[in-house]
């Protein structure tokens, strides 16, 4: 066994350039092979994002009709769904009503508590 081990470890030292040349090129191809595994996979994902924001698009724009025509709906004389409804459920605030003028001028309830 030892000789055998011997034999080998003489083979490669007389070779060694070719050896060291053998293993870089193993190296590179299986680089080269990694890479364009990686690179198929960037392209087969980039086409998955095309068409995932072509799908949130569409079903943006299908959203916002029927946003509008719920609140069409809403605008009917007698309506299926009051307009302050469809506001709470979109998140929308009320229109805030405008605040009734305060009499004595232009002193503020703060600028009196302060005085």
């Amino acid at each position: 066994m030892e000789a055998a081990l011997r034999g080998i470890r003489a083979k490669l030292t007389e070779h060694q350039e070719k050896v060291i040349s053998a293993l870089l090129l193993g190296s590179f191809v299986a680089l080269g092979w990694r890479s364009s595994q990686q690179q198929r996979e960037i392209d087969d994902l980039e086409a998955e994002k095309s068409s995932l924001r072509a799908a949130n698009t569409s079903m943006s724009a299908a959203m916002w009709a029927w946003r509008e025509e719920l609140f069409g709906l809403a605008a009917t004389p007698s309506p299926p769904i009051t307009t302050s409804r469809l506001r709470h459920i979109y998140g929308e605030e009320e229109p805030a009503p405008p605040a009734p003028k305060q009499p004595g001028g232009y002193l503020t309830p703060m600028a009196v508590a302060v005085m």
